[in-house]
């Protein structure tokens, strides 16, 4: 019995690949074509087969990822008959495998009777194949770049059903499949971190939220308790206690706006309501009369254009005004402190713009203050958790948007942020 080595063409080594490729040029623009066609890698490899098929017969045919760094594959694509124990989308280790010698030696291979049971001792799960009765392997590598990204397995049930010029057509199609199946993994990778991504995400917040509620209650009593001491005991005991009683109030004061702060960043993304045409001038006057002590006692003037319906949720929009109002406010030195609050149509959304003539941010802080706990002055200088702007991105961001600060130090500051517009229903007959 005759042993084929991986990649020979015995008798038929010496064939016009030139020849070949110029014979199956329709097919070969056509795969191309199908490998570009759609993005649902099954749906390509479905397409694919039907194509390749019709000129390479198989009674089974497979697409085999191959992760060459990590030395495993998984059976990505087949069709055809059923061979026991065949699973798909399972990694396993390409060692004792069939596909092990395709793969290192980035050459094609048959497996016929000519050499089946030479091959049968290296790697026993090909017998899973015979048992489904199966006959002839052959087994293509697809190269990217120098690296097996994959193998295609044609399958037969006739003895000797392949040969050299159905090898040479193989390696071909092989190189039309490369692009499509590295396409393929960078998008179910990505796919598969996203979906990581937003698990971890949900948990965070979630860890947020449990976290920060569950902490208010025993925070609750310690405040209760050292503002009872401060009230019984203030003044009766020597300076240092009474020291060490504000600490502990004014500490126990700052936790609890950290953790309502907390709150408010994770009920951005689990509390909210649906989105729905909303008045944003209703939302600007329901942060204003919440506002209505901090601007008075500043002196502040507030002056607003007429602002659009937009696709929100009301009660987050209130909160992003109030937010950006109430800094705009805070972070002013002027004796006067104006902010102005307009909005402009720019395609499919309305960008708002909130300025201020108050110190400024230098543009090097720009990243850092949307940042959680990120501060730019101490708390002896302006009181606040550093989570407010955290959550006004975190708004803005839900409702399709982005936020972005204009600014000098010095000069005063404009945030402005987008979000999508509402189009007007047609007029009633």
């Amino acid at each position: 019995m005759n042993v084929a080595e991986p990649g020979s063409r015995g008798e038929g080594a010496d064939l016009d690949l030139t020849q070949i490729e110029v014979e199956f040029a329709p097919l070969l623009a056509q795969l191309g074509r199908i490998m570009t066609s759609a993005s649902d890698i099954d749906e390509v490899y479905e397409r694919f087969t039907d194509a390749v098929t019709s000129v390479i017969p198989a009674d089974r045919l497979s697409i085999v990822v191959v992760d060459s760094e990590a030395c495993q594959y998984k059976a990505r694509y087949y069709a055809g008959i059923d061979v026991p124990l065949a699973t798909l989308d399972v990694w396993q280790p390409l060692e004792g495998q069939v596909i092990e010698t395709v793969v290192r030696s980035k050459r094609p291979q048959i497996v016929d009777d000519r050499n089946v049971a030479a091959i049968l001792t290296r790697s026993p799960r090909l017998q899973d194949g015979i048992e489904a009765g199966l006959r002839t392997w052959m087994d293509v590598p697809v190269i990217l770049e120098q690296v097996v990204v994959a193998v295609m397995r044609f399958m037969s049930r006739t003895p000797n059903a392949y040969d050299a010029r159905s090898e040479a057509l193989a390696v071909l199609i092989a190189a039309q499949v490369a692009g499509a199946v590295a396409n393929a993994q960078s998008i179910e990778s990505l796919l598969a971190t996203q979906a990581e991504l937003a698990r971890s995400n949900a948990e965070l917040e979630q860890f947020a939220y449990v976290a920060s509620h569950d902490l208010q209650e025993p925070l609750r009593m310690v405040a209760s308790y050292v503002g009872l001491l401060d009230r019984r005991y203030r003044g009766r005991l020597d300076s240092d206690a009474d020291d060490f009683i504000e600490f502990a109030v004014d500490g126990a004061r700052r936790m609890q706006a950290l953790l309502n702060g907390l709150l408010d960043l994770s009920r951005v993304g689990t509390r909210g309501r649906e989105l729905e045409p909303t008045e944003t001038g209703a939302a600007l006057r329901d942060s204003l009369i919440n506002l209505e002590q901090a601007i008075a006692e500043a002196g502040a003037e507030v002056v607003h254009d007429p602002v659009p319906t937009v696709l929100g949720d009301r009660i987050q929009l209130t909160q992003l005004f109030q937010n950006l109002v109430s800094n705009a406010v805070k972070f002013n030195a002027s004796d006067r402190p104006r902010v102005t609050v307009t909005a402009q149509r720019a395609g499919s959304m309305w960008e708002f713009a909130v300025a201020d003539n108050g110190i400024g941010i230098d543009p090097a802080h720009f990243d850092r203050i949307f940042q959680v706990f990120q501060r730019l002055h101490t708390r002896d200088t302006y009181e606040g958790t550093g989570i407010g702007l955290s959550v006004c991105r975190k708004i803005v961001e839900r409702h399709g948007g982005t936020i972005w600060p204009e600014s000098a130090k010095g000069q005063g500051t404009t945030f402005r942020f987008t979000l999508k517009a509402v189009e007007a229903a047609p007029a009633a007959r």
